[in-house]
């Protein structure tokens, strides 16, 4: 360790150095950018160095406005800035080279060029093997004039710079050299000697890379708690979590996290199949199964939790992340709005399902027969939508009676993700024509009440193969949390926003008969609705995939599979690829045309993924890539 860090030390002492400048051109003023590294002992500190040349051939001399020049009046401040989200972070003010003098009651340079300094903080690299330069953005800003007249104003020009990386162990460096005392009258090898035995017990290996404890039981993570000299941060997760999967690809590998979970001891915990007793223990000890579960363990056993899912550009939620393992500060909790929106929107979405649309004409004729024979319509109507919504809450009741308390960890199981896949494929098939699934109707010719509760069941059953995808989603969604209560109301909220509407139009039979028939558009429906469910098959195959080593179903097959899928989709929008029980399309109208470009878009998309683009969420569906 100490030999490693001497030598960061040593190398990192060289003299400053500059690459190559970037150079941009634009209104008759170039700008030269070059990131210089800094001196002995500043660790991953540069300096964005930005030359400002006005063009000296211009027929009258051209001058540049000062730095503090406020925004929103005359003029345009010249700057040099970081975009938002930049591996780059400013580390000090911007200066520059000349002073201003005053002209028409404004901050100018003198005529000719200028060159700012930006202090940076240098991005720390995520491969410990990998010293590659990092291409970045910075932008820059100016206004050039003459003493007459100024030339169109450039705000936030962008400029392609390299910048280089540096090792975790070195980024560290500076603040502890910054911190000795008198170190510029101490020998080189004195501040070594120094910064290594302060660095020895900071950095747990030599590389920079989190060390994370894996145990498989539950008496090593209990040991482990037991054992450790300071504070412990339990990570529940498994390759089945898709916002598990999404933290560790980005949150955990920004520089704050990283160096904060170097302070801890940090456990990940895999909840998944066939670590049923890891799942048992977070259930017991923790009264959860909510995934992710952050847990930080500190002195006299006391604990703090963070669930929420963010996005590293969220500096908000970035910072009190960090403080929440530094020492269990700026706890967050995962939302339940979220979950609530995903039930009445995918309710919503099911009505226009095309199997939901054949039950129109049935609940149509049902309620006119009951309105002729003198019935009141608003009991029965009442006990249809009970019957829809008794059906769907029956099954979140089912689902989580069977599988038990543990709902997480079943939810990982890679044969439930299989079966899952299975449904989606069977389904999707049918609803591509290859053949037709028929659920027999249980209402019968009943009336009265009985006669609309059993109809309301006949709707739930018979629209099943269009609702399982959206009702899925919801118990998926529940299961993640291992919450009993929210299973059965999540399946509540999503049956009623089915059944609002059929009991709203079951209260008037002739509203009912404006409704337009079911035609070739909803023929198209089907076909789009059946290639969607065959491309979400392919996420719940991952997971079994992955669980079970197939080496079938990864990242690249499943995008593969999205982007075709969505190619194929905007072709068949726009015409091009038809079924025998399609019509000929004529013209494309602008839906049709909005649609289309949607899923062409989403195409393209996918089909970045394999070129090399990180896709954001989408990327955490696939664990172990």
């Amino acid at each position: 360790m100490r030999v490693l860090l001497a030598l960061l030390l040593t190398v990192f002492a060289s003299a400053a150095s500059a690459a190559e400048p970037a150079v941009f051109t634009k209104n008759r003023v170039t700008v030269a950018v070059v990131v210089e590294r800094a001196a002995e002992g500043t660790g991953a500190q540069a300096t964005i160095v930005a030359t400002f040349t006005p063009d000296p051939t211009y027929p009258k001399p051209l001058h540049l406005y000062g730095i503090d020049l406020p925004a929103g009046g005359v003029g345009i401040a010249t700057q040099v800035g970081l975009p938002p989200g930049s591996p780059l972070s400013a580390s000090g003010p911007l200066t520059a080279d000349k002073p201003t003098h005053v002209r028409d009651g404004l901050a100018v340079y003198p005529d000719g060029p200028i060159t700012l300094r930006l202090p940076v903080r240098l991005p720390v690299r995520v491969a410990k093997d990998d010293d590659s330069p990092l291409a970045t953005t910075v932008l820059v800003s100016y206004l050039a004039c003459t003493a007459d007249n100024c030339l169109i104003p450039v705000v936030n020009g962008k400029i392609l710079i390299s910048v280089p990386t540096v090792p975790e162990a070195q980024a560290v460096i500076a603040p502890v050299v910054q911190s000795i005392p008198q170190a510029s009258q101490l020998a080189a090898a004195e501040v070594r000697q120094i910064v290594a035995e302060e660095l020895d017990h900071r950095l747990p290996a030599a590389s920079g890379e989190i060390a994370w404890r894996t145990p498989t039981t539950v008496a090593a993570v209990e040991a482990l708690i037991a054992n450790a000299t300071g504070p412990v941060l339990l990570d529940f997760t498994g390759p089945s979590c898709l916002n598990c999967q999404v933290m560790e690809k980005t949150v955990f590998r920004t520089a704050e996290v990283r160096a904060a979970l170097r302070r801890v001891t940090a456990v990940k915990i895999n909840t998944d199949p066939p670590n049923d007793e890891m799942a048992d223990w977070q259930q017991k000890r923790f009264q959860s199964q909510e995934r992710p579960l952050y847990v930080l363990i500190t002195g006299g056993a006391q604990e703090h939790r963070w669930s929420a899912v963010f996005a590293p550009s969220d500096s908000r939620q970035l910072a009190a992340f960090v403080a929440f393992i530094a020492g269990g500060q700026g706890v967050d909790g995962q939302g339940s709005g979220g979950f609530w929106w995903l039930a009445i929107l995918g309710g919503l979405v099911t009505l226009l399902m095309p199997c939901t649309y054949p039950m129109i004409p049935f609940t149509v004729n049902f309620f006119a027969k009951q309105a002729g024979e003198g019935r009141k319509l608003l009991p029965l109507a009442l006990f249809y939508g009970a019957g829809i919504v008794g059906c769907f809450i029956g099954l979140g009741v089912l689902i989580t009676g069977v599988l038990g308390a543990n709902l997480a960890s079943l939810a990982g199981h890679p044969i439930t993700n299989l079966i899952i896949a299975l449904v989606f494929i069977l389904f999707g098939l049918s609803l591509l024509g290859v053949f037709l699934l028929q659920i027999p109707l249980l209402g019968g010719g009943r009336g009265g009440y009985l006669g609309a509760l059993l109809m309301g069941l006949t709707f739930a059953v018979t629209a099943f193969s269009c609702t399982a995808p959206f009702a899925g989603s919801v118990l998926a969604a529940a299961v993640a949390t291992g919450s009993w209560t929210r299973a059965i109301s999540g399946m509540a909220v999503y049956s009623l926003a089915i059944a609002i509407p059929f009991v709203l139009l079951a209260l008037s039979p002739g509203a009912l008969r404006k409704i337009p028939k079911a035609g070739a558009w909803m023929n198209e429906l089907k076909v789009v609705g059946g290639l969607i469910e065959l491309a979400a098959a392919l996420k719940f195959l991952v997971i079994a995939d992955h669980a079970w080593g197939w080496g079938l179903f990864g990242r690249t097959v499943t995008l593969v599979g999205w982007s075709a899928t969505s190619l194929l989709i905007a072709c068949y929008l726009l015409g091009l690829i038809r079924w025998d029980s399609d019509d000929r399309i004529t013209t494309v109208g602008p839906t049709r045309l909005l649609l289309a470009i949607v899923f062409l878009s989403l195409g393209l998309w996918f089909f970045s993924g394999l070129t090399g683009s990180e896709l954001g969420r989408v990327e955490g569906l696939f664990p172990g890539e």
